[in-house]
């Protein structure tokens, strides 16, 4: 009975120490989306500095750059069959607006 106890025990141990994928905290969640939408701004209107990134809503940012302003979604890509883990996402860029 005490070697099954010690069994149970070490069996537990290594259940609570192996490695999870979850989703990230929201707050890590956010700042990968906004790294992704400063670097797809960037690339789409590389003459002008971002100066600002604004929250709109859930997953829609504006953003100004310069005289530009464009709108950025994040689009969720879907999770493969069961598998847990940080979101997937793109981000997709609306017309940019220049003045």
């Amino acid at each position: 009975m005490a070697r099954l106890t010690l069994m149970l025990g070490a069996v537990s141990l290594l259940a609570a120490t192996h490695v999870s994928y979850a989703a990230l905290a929201p707050n890590y969640q956010r700042a990968k989306e906004l790294n992704a939408v400063i670097e797809a701004v960037a690339q789409a209107i590389p003459n002008y500095p971002i100066s600002k990134v604004i929250y709109q809503k859930e997953d829609q940012y504006q953003v100004i750059a310069g005289p530009c302003s464009v709108r950025a979604t994040i689009v969720s890509k879907s999770m493969k069959n069961g598998i847990v883990g940080p979101r997937q996402f793109d981000v997709k860029l609306g017309q940019s607006r220049c003045r």
